[in-house]
């Protein structure tokens, strides 16, 4: 006997996705926003945090050349041949207390409000890693960020730096 004439209407598989399945790819991919976002703000905020401190490069270079001609460290920002020029991130660069280098960072909405106006401050260190005395060698520079005046910002900011400014200030 011919089934197919029994049964003129055979049902065929159904090819999709069920509701449940989406709603299990929908919770997958809303879990791992909220894991991405986070993470992308603070990316973006070391980024610009970055930019600063790759700005006082051509400070940095100035800084030890002026040094090593003359003897003497530089008194200001013309001394040490830095760019005066201020982006969206940097609102300046001075030349600040122990010689060191000071990248203020703007107001900007580009940047998260627990970095805004603070410092990041480049310092000249000597071979023992203290902070550079007349005549002595430029071996390292160490990098830390701070608030408006000299003391250390807050962890929320330094949460947002590149690791490599996460340090104190040399005394």
């Amino acid at each position: 006997m011919n089934t197919q004439r029994l049964f003129p209407l055979t049902y065929r598989r159904v090819r999709g996705f069920t509701l449940i399945e989406l709603m299990i790819a929908i919770a997958i991919v809303g879990v791992l926003a909220a894991i991405a976002v986070p993470a992308f703000a603070n990316y973006l905020a070391r980024a610009r945090v970055s930019e600063a401190i790759n700005y006082a490069q051509s400070c940095k270079t100035g800084y030890v050349e002026f040094y090593a001609t003359t003897g003497t460290l530089p008194a200001n920002v013309d001394q040490a041949n830095c760019p005066t020029l201020a982006t969206e991130n940097i609102a300046g660069v001075t030349i600040g207390a122990n010689s060191s280098l000071r990248i203020a960072l703007s107001n900007s909405a580009a940047l998260p409000a627990a970095i805004r106006q603070h410092v990041i401050v480049l310092q000249p260190l000597d071979p023992q890693g203290n902070s550079l005395a007349q005549g002595e060698i430029i071996e390292n520079w160490r990098c830390a960020i701070v608030t408006g005046g000299d003391t250390a910002a807050a962890q929320p900011a330094r949460d947002l730096v590149p690791a490599i400014c996460r340090n104190a200030p040399a005394g």
